[in-house]
């Protein structure tokens, strides 16, 4: 009977210890924003496709589960691209898009952390000029696409953040004006920004 009380006593103070040390959940939000280098590409022969500057704006949050956190986050990501199909005048395309990464950040070596995850876009409005006018295109990216990264958190607040978007198929049958269809448009993007974390 000692014996069971004994152990019953000492397992109940290893469980206790190891309860004050695991480390308690956190949240985390901040804002964030910067620029994107796009990559739209097209397998039609004969097409020529030129990639402008992108820019996006957006709110991180994170659970913080000490060497680990779930970092779901809202971007509004503007891009750009013109498109020049072989005997058809260059198609001026602006993108609009709401995403939503969902990452898992490692924080193994603290001020430094490594992310990946998906990327829902629930919201893509493209639009192409004609003259003054700006007429609906059809969405170029892709619902679900995935994105991988770093970051560095500096004097406390400061985070810089690099990452690679990529997507796992492209979009098939892009209609272009005078009824010229692309195969298939894949979209990448390479995005640098600064956030501050509250």
């Amino acid at each position: 009977m000692v014996r069971k009380l004994v152990l019953t006593l000492f397992l109940a103070a290893v469980a206790w210890s190891a309860a004050a040390q695991r480390p308690r959940t956190r949240l985390e939000w901040g804002v964030i924003g910067g620029i994107n280098v796009p990559d739209y590409t097209t397998n039609m022969s004969k097409a020529e496709v030129k990639n402008k500057l992108g820019w996006q704006v957006g709110i991180t949050t994170a659970v913080n589960l000490g060497v680990v956190a779930v970092e779901p986050q809202i971007l509004y990501v503007r891009q750009g691209l013109r498109i020049r199909p072989a005997g058809i005048a260059e198609v001026n395309v602006k993108s609009k898009s709401i995403d939503v990464p969902v990452l898992v950040s490692l924080r193994l070596l603290n001020p430094f952390r490594i992310y990946a995850g998906p990327v829902f876009t629930v919201m893509n409005d493209c639009k192409r000029k004609a003259g003054d006018d700006l007429i609906d295109f059809g969405r170029v990216r892709p619902t679900l696409s995935y994105t991988v990264g770093a970051g560095v958190v500096v004097l406390r607040h400061l985070l810089i953040d690099l990452r690679y978007n990529g997507q796992f198929r492209g979009k098939h049958d892009v209609a272009l004006p005078e009824d010229v269809m692309l195969p298939e448009i894949r979209s990448y993007n390479v995005a640098l920004s600064v956030g501050y974390l509250f």
